[in-house]
């Protein structure tokens, strides 16, 4: 059974993903999860601390899932071409909007607020966790292939949104797949 914390993230999280921060009131968080306005507030003190939480949850979830996906490929080219593959799945979904993250940043013009922070934070931590699948691959120049990855990754995720292209994640691996060369991506780091 769930706590009155949890309900509160939870539908946090499910309206924020659909709706946005911004369009999505505390009063309807409250009504949806199910809890007296007293509760929302012992819990998480404001709107914004509730923000962080649920943007904090997504994105261990979200790295958790792309974990536990990519571990599946067995080999170092698997396991790279597994963060696009992971993607296109999560592209083809019914319930796709985009990814939250970018979402938020584009209602959050603060950049030192708390909210962007937490979106900076996740951004590199998908970064670093690419930079070492490339090392463990024995790439030598992980860090700046990880950006690269994400670039194309971050401009597929837009394209899979706003452009209603869905393949774009694999589209995104066609380009980037001719640079993963035996002789020039794997060498001994």
């Amino acid at each position: 059974m769930q706590s009155k914390r949890e309900k509160i993230l939870e539908t946090a999280i499910r309206l924020f993903e659909l709706e946005g921060i911004q369009a999505v009131g505390i009063e309807r968080i409250i009504a949806e999860s199910g809890v007296t306005k007293m509760t929302m507030y012992n819990q998480f003190g404001s709107k914004e601390a509730l923000i962080v939480e649920a943007l904090e949850e997504c994105g261990r979830r979200s790295l958790q899932s792309l974990k536990a996906f990519v571990a599946r490929s067995r080999s170092p080219r698997g396991k790279i071409k597994a963060i696009f593959r992971w993607h296109d799945a999560w592209f083809h979904r019914a319930n796709f909007e985009g990814c939250v993250f970018n979402n938020v940043a584009g209602e959050v013009h603060d950049k030192k607020s708390e909210v962007r922070r937490v979106v900076l934070r996740y951004k590199r931590a998908m970064e670093s966790y690419i930079a070492s699948l490339l090392t463990e691959a024995g790439v030598t120049s992980h860090e700046k292939l990880a950006a690269q990855i994400m670039l194309l990754i971050e401009g597929a995720t837009v394209m899979a949104y706003v452009g209603g292209k869905p393949d774009s994640a694999i589209k995104a691996w066609a380009a980037f797949e001719p640079f993963l060369t035996p002789h020039t991506m794997f060498q001994p780091a």
